[in-house]
Formats: structure tokens, sequence, C-alpha cells
């Protein structure tokens, strides 16, 4: 059963053990599995309370005790070991001084793990003082003798952030072993992996977690077997004979433990409710507290609870896991960056650095010849990286805790939906309103291919999309707000997705599955791996989902649906539609759009200047990214709207004369339009806007040595270029790129940025000519710009092979002026060789392709 269920199920357990029953239950009623009977009458339930009662006096004298410990210390549970243990023998110690002498048997523990002092300390005050001697002289108010006898810690986090390994870090510290008796440990999400039908624990459950209790304090007990259940039990009753049996075994428990001080940890809870059924403080005298790990969240905490939200490693944490796994010691600057870009991928999150070390150890034991680079590659790109698996599968469980499966793959579908429509380029988790993420989730929902999957939502009681992003916050996937913006009277919802390496879940999975005539190709039961009449291809896959679910959230948004006239949908429509548009493939609707002046006054009135050009050209770079790759970017139709934005920001400028504040705005505003010519390699335009920016800055500041002044002066010379020339080796004039390792692995297709370290800040950029050369004589002909050297905002990007390096925004390779090699050609981007009368002569063709053979 699930936990919302069980409440209803405890209160009328309840009702049953006072001896009175509610006017629905107390006459003839059908029961819920379709059987009529009648409720227990009033003498039936005060026999069954006195025969209870008599049991639990019978038992009161029988149940064993537990002892104390026998030495200073109490034992460490052994799962609590294997979660320290490594993954293959060591004898090493562990990394940090500061544990030697606070841990026992460090011989036994993982030299890789991380000691998180900050974290385990805020752990461990929970139950002991971490200095009985600093309390006592300072007679420190806050110490944790004053606490309750009775307490309980959640430490809640992702899927893989080392909760189970803090807990055991935690009961492996002397201090903590010398205030307790017996330190327990459970381990209840083993129940939930082999039955994933359900998320509350069973009877049978719940008697094998006492079992494995009494064994670990070294006591033989009996507990009371499911035989108390009558054939003609309707599901009511018997939902409340089984919960009262399970109150009487937590009571026959509590009296084997009375009197000791006990620590218990339950690891990895599904559901919140579960723990009450191990909270035996409530029947002792003695000191009983309780520590569970969880990646749900607990929405009724009990008063006097205190939580703990597991963050990720910082960087230096993170950097010394992946060097300790991968078996790095000394590395240069450009593996250093590589190893930062790994744990960047990993979003520092300790099982997927550990696995990214692991998997690239591997890789260099396979293949020596492979350069860190090419390797880091691999994680990084590949959205089905093998080094990523088991992560995914890890975070595949969250929602396991819906525990029917055709339900839980409808969560996965908008989870992974909402993952690829919410999405900007230049950030992965964006905060967005709850009336945007209902329109996206209705439009998918109410189409044919999605009416199975909305049926079994309905059945599981999801009868609003506002109950499917609560319980997304539950299982940890989402994040949740509540902020009031500018032009607005209310707060708002929002919601983001949690972490990362969840966002990356729900573009593999989208990947991997798609929606076919209400048909699911490509899925099994972990949602991971390809069925045998799969779709091949998995980026073939990614982009049919992500076209197709953003047409649905555009069609919907421009419909008439009379359900959506209650709904706030503005700042979607200015923040989110034209994206949208664009990944729909809407390329001329969306220009239109963008290049109307109401948009933009629209952007200005929400967002304000800055912002508001901010976002049009965020939706400028998406188109220029997805519009007809292989044909120069100045011939996009963004060009055009970028030229209106900046002509109507010129003209607003002359209307806020005396207004500072909107000046210094447009100023900015004015800044990132002429950084976007730049790119456009419109070198000129941005001068111009660069020296209106500068002439703005100038009449607000009274200082040239204004931060703001100081920033246009550089880009005001960024504009002058200086061309890429050839020199000779060991030149002191020689440019240096800052990513080389592609090219030296000669690996094919890798990209790069041809960013250069020589001179930090700057790169190898296209000039805004576009040039023709033809030769009478050879009958051929080709187009072709010069290269310059600008700052690394405009820097090309290429992609490289074994012969060749290719621009990617214009399909044009890199060569020397004329194929000569001489000192002081210029680099150019030249087109592929156009022959007379489409003939072609293969001497020009090989003495001309030459000119991409030199050093780099």
């Amino acid at each position: 059963m699930d936990g919302y269920k069980q409440r209803n199920i405890i209160s009328t357990f309840y009702f049953i053990m006072s001896g009175y029953l509610p006017n629905a239950l107390s006459d003839t009623h059908t029961s819920t599995d379709g059987n009529c009977g009648e409720s227990p009458s009033a003498a039936i339930t005060e026999g069954l309370q006195s025969k209870i009662t008599s049991i639990n006096r019978k038992r009161k004298h029988e149940m064993p005790r537990a002892n104390r410990k026998k030495t200073e210390f109490a034992n460490i549970p052994h799962e609590a070991k294997l979660s320290l243990m490594p993954s293959i023998d060591t004898n090493a110690a562990i990394c940090s001084e500061s544990f030697e002498h606070e841990v026992v048997e460090t011989e036994m523990i993982d030299t890789a793990l991380i000691p998180r002092m900050d974290v385990l300390k805020k752990i461990i005050n929970n139950f002991v003082c971490f200095g009985d001697k600093e309390c006592a002289e300072t007679n420190n108010a806050s110490c944790n003798h004053f606490l309750p006898k009775h307490r309980r810690l959640t430490l809640r986090g992702i899927g893989g952030v080392g909760k189970t390994t803090l807990a055991a870090m935690t009961i492996s510290f002397t201090d903590v072993r010398s205030k307790f008796d017996h330190i327990l440990w459970l381990n209840l999400g083993k129940y939930f992996n082999e039955n994933p039908h359900q998320n509350n624990l069973s009877y049978e459950m719940y008697l094998d977690c006492l079992q494995i209790l009494c064994r670990q304090l070294d006591v033989i007990a009996e507990f009371k077997p499911k035989d108390f259940l009558q054939p003609g039990d309707s599901s009511v009753i018997a939902s409340a004979k089984i919960l009262q049996g399970m109150e009487q075994s937590k009571i026959e428990m509590s009296q084997i433990i009375d009197g000791l001080n006990i620590l218990i940890v339950l690891d990895d809870v599904w559901s919140h409710e579960d723990v009450e059924m191990f909270n035996f403080g409530e029947h002792m005298s003695s000191i009983f507290s309780i520590l569970l790990t969880t990646r749900t969240l607990d929405e009724e905490p009990l008063a006097g609870s205190k939580l703990i939200n597991v963050d990720l490693l910082n960087q230096d944490e993170a950097c010394f896991l992946f060097y300790s796994e991968a078996g790095l010691v000394a590395t240069t600057d450009q593996d250093a960056e590589a190893v930062g870009r790994i744990i960047k991928k990993c979003g520092n999150l300790p099982l997927a650095v550990r696995i990214a070390g692991r998997f690239l150890k591997t890789c260099r034991i396979i293949q020596p010849e492979k350069s860190l680079y090419t390797i880091s590659e691999e994680l990084i790109r590949k959205s089905c990286s093998p080094g990523m698996q088991p992560v995914y599968i890890l975070l595949e469980r969250s929602f396991s805790f819906v525990t029917d499966i055709t339900a839980s793959l409808a969560l996965k579908f908008l989870f992974s939906a909402f993952t690829v429509v919410f999405h900007r380029d230049y950030i992965l988790r964006p905060w967005v309103a709850l009336d945007a993420v209902t329109l996206l989730w209705k439009a998918l929902l109410r189409s044919a291919d999605f009416s199975n999957l909305r049926q079994s939502l309905i059945r599981y009681r999801f009868t609003k999309l506002e109950d499917i992003a609560d319980i997304m916050c539950v299982m940890g996937l989402l994040d949740r707000k509540y902020e009031k913006n500018q032009n607005q009277s209310k707060y708002q919802t929002y919601f983001r997705i949690h972490h990362d390496l969840m966002w990356d879940y729900g573009k593999m999975f989208s990947s991997k599955v798609s929606l076919v005539d209400g048909k699911v190709l490509g899925y099994d039961k972990n949602g991971i791996q390809y069925a045998e009449n799969a779709l091949v291809n998995c980026d073939d896959v990614l982009s049919l989902n992500t076209k197709q679910w953003n047409t649905s959230i555009v069609k919907k948004a421009q419909s008439n649906d009379k359900l959506l006239e209650k709904a706030n949908l503005e700042p979607y429509l200015i923040n989110w539609l034209p994206l949208h548009m664009v990944k729909a493939g809407l390329f001329d609707e969306v220009s239109d759009l963008l290049a109307s002046e109401e948009f933009f006054e629209s952007q200005m009135k929400m967002n304000g200047i800055e912002k508001g050009i901010c976002f049009i050209l965020s939706f400028v770079r998406s188109y220029n990214k997805s519009w007809n790759i292989g044909t120069f970017v100045s011939e996009s139709p963004m060009t055009f709207v970028i030229s209106v934005i900046s002509a109507y920001v010129s003209r607003l400028n002359l209307c806020m004369e005396g207004h500072t504040p909107a000046k210094r705005e447009i100023g900015k505003g004015l800044i990132l339009l002429g950084i976007e010519h730049q790119k456009l390699s419109k070198w000129v335009k941005s001068l111009d806007l660069f020296s209106e920016a500068l002439s703005i800055f100038k009449s607000i500041y009274n200082d040239d040595d204004h931060p703001d002044i100081i920033h246009v002066l550089k880009l005001i010379d960024s504009c002058a270029l200086r061309h890429v020339v050839l020199v000779p080796r060991g030149s002191p004039h020689q440019l240096c790129l800052k990513n080389t390792d592609a090219i030296k692995s000669g690996s094919d297709n890798a990209t790069l940025s041809l960013e250069l370290s020589s001179h930090p800040g700057y790169g190898i950029v296209r000039c805004e000519e576009d040039s023709r050369l033809v030769i009478p004589a050879k009958g051929v002909s080709y187009q072709y710009n010069l290269l310059g050297v600008g700052l690394k905002e405009s820097t090309i990007e290429v992609t490289c092979n074994s012969h060749s390096v290719q621009s990617i925004s214009c399909g044009r390779s890199l060569f020397t002026a004329m194929a000569a090699l001489d000192e002081g050609i210029p680099l150019i981007l030249m087109t592929d060789l156009q022959f007379e009368n489409n003939g072609e002569n293969d001497d020009t063709s090989k003495i001309l392709k030459a000119g991409s053979f030199f050093h780099i």
C-alpha cells in the first residue's frame, strides 16, 4: 500500500483499539474488495481488546532482554562496515589524520572516503557532544546535554550524495559508540528493491526487520505471526488487525531494549510513515535515537525532529575523490582542466565522481595511448556514455516511490519532457512557473499517444497536475519555491530540476524511449536499456521527442482552450514561447515574432531593458544553432533581428535623458548587442554600438577608471583585428591554442574552440569581409574569409579529423591562402573548390588542399 492510503487505515485502526467505530463502519457495508460483511460489534471489539491485553501481560514477562555492551564502545553493525570498506582489498589507513584518532579499525576504511568533517560534526552533535570538556567549560546551552531523551535526525539528499556513507562514518566515531549500549542498522530500501509494487513495509517485512535487530542485539525472540486473520475478514478489518499486530510487535521490541541507550540507523527510507514503526522510544524509559537517510521529503515531520540536507562535494573534495579513484598522481594544466570538466559533468556528486574516476582508470589501462582529454570527451559529450550508466540506474530508483509501473512510467515521461523542453543553452535547470509546467503536461496528456499513461495516473489518484509536481518534489526530482516578481500582485509557484544529474537522466531517458501510436518503444522495466524492437540511434530519438514535445506545447499555448483562461500564461509567452518555436522548427514564425517591436516592448515591461535583451539574444543564439547548419551565420534572419533591436535601443536612449538607471541599462544592452554582432563577424556595426555605449557611460560617470568604461574600451580595442599568419616554429609571436588534445589524438569529428592559451581571454575569430578568389588559368574559384585574433566570446568552434579543421558555423575549412606555406601567409576559412563547366582538376585540387596541412 502507499503512504497516503496507510494513514487512513491507521486512523481506522485506532478507532478499533479505542472500542469505537465511526458510523461509516458501524453498519452493514460493502468492503473494498467487493465482499459484503458486518463490522465487529462492541462486544467483539471488547473481546479483541481483552485478548490483546491478556497476551500483553503474558508476553511482558516472557520477552528476553538485551544486555548492555561488554566493552567501552558499542559494536559497529556489519552493514555499516560494508559501507566504509573499499571495493578492493587494501590495508591503507584513512586519508585524513583527523579520522585516525576518532575511528577504530581504520585499516578497513576505503582510502577514497572524503572526510567531510563539517557535515559529520553537525550529525554527531545531534546525538552526543563533540567535546564534553568544551561544553562543560563554556556551559553552552545549545549543547546536546539539554536535548530531549528521544532524538530523531534525517539526512536527506539525492541518490549517490553519500548519505549512507555519512551515517556509517558517524556511528564509527568513538564519541558516538561510547554513548550508546547498542547501535543498530536497518536497510529499508532493499525491501522495495525486491518488491517494487509497494513503498510501505508489510507485516512480514516488519517482522523480518525486528529479527534483524534481535540478531544485532544477540537476542532470540519470537514475534506473533499473521495467524490472527480470519477467512471472512474484510479488507478494512484485515488491515486494522495487521497494524494492530505490528503495534504489538513494536511494544515487544521496546521491552527488549528498554533500559539501554540505543541508536538505530534506518537507511534508505522510502515512506516516512514506516519510521514510526521503529520509534521504540515512546515505550522506553532510556535514551533512544533514530538516524535515518532518505531521498524523499517528509511533508509532515514529527515535532522535535531535525533535518540535514546533505550537500554535494566541494571542488577540493571532488578532485581528491576523482584523483584517488583514477589513480592519477601529477597532471599538466590541460589535464587538470579536463578533470575539472569531468567533475562538472558529474555535478560534484560523490557516486558519479567515483564512477567517472574508475572509468578513466579502466580506459587508461585498456587504451594507454588515449589522452585524458579524449577520455573526458567520451564521458562529457555522449548522453549514453557507458561510464554513467550506474549513476542513471541509481537515479532511476527515485521513480520507484510510485508503485504502479505504468504510472511510474508516465512520471518518467513527464519529468523527461520537463527536462528537454524547459532548458536553455546557458542554464540547465531554470526555474519554471507552475502555469508553464501544467501547460506542457496538459498538452502531452491530452494527446492520443499518452492516453494509457493518463489513465494510469488517474487510477493512482493523480487528479490534478499540481499533484504530479508535488509528488516529484517529495521524490527529490524537483525543487519548489514561491516568488513574487515585478508587476505581479500574488506569489507564484516555481519548479526546477533538483540536480544537474537528474537533468542528465531526463535527457538520457528522452534519447532512449519514445511513444508511437500510444506504444512505448525502447523501454524496459528500468528505462535504461533498449528492447529488441527499439529505435536504434539515441540522437534521433532525442531529436524526435524534442521536436514533438515542443510542438505540442506551442500548439497548446496558441490554442483557444477555455481551460487555459485562468492560467497566467504571459510569462510563458514572453520568456519561453520563442525558444519552443525554434525547437519545434517554426523558424519563419519565430523570426517574425522576434523582429516585432511589440514583442521587445513586452520583454522590457516584464524583465527590464538589459534582461529583456538577454532573453532575446538567447533566442537568437538558439535559432542560429538550429537553423541550417552549413551556411554562414551572417546570412541568418537573426542578423536582421539584432539590427532591429539595436536601432530600437538607440532610439530609446534619446528618450531617457536624465534617467540614469535606465541609461546604464541601455549602455549594458548595447554592449550585449555589440558582442552578438561580433559573433556574426559584423565588426564595424559592433564598433558603432560600443562607441555609443561609451558615450552613455561617460555621461553618467565622472571617473574614466570606472569598470564600465574600462570594459567598453577593451571591447572597442577588440574591433581592430590582427590577422592570423604563418610564423616559423618556435617564434615568440606564435599563437598557442588552449585545447589541442583533440587534434593530437587524431580522433575524427572532435570538437574544440580556437581559444588561445598564449593570449588569455582571446581566440581566433572570423573577419567580416567575404572574398572570392578566381584562378582563370586553372578554371577554379572559391570563397574565403580571413581570420583574426579577437575576444574569446567570438571565437569560432571547429571540428577536427586527421586531415582538416572545419568551422561548425559555416562548414568552411581552415587553409592557408593560395595553399602557400611561407612565413607571413594568412590563414583563411575556405569553401569547397568550384570548377568551371562542372569539371574537376585532380592536380589542382591536390595542390590547393595541401594548404590544410600545416603545424597548428
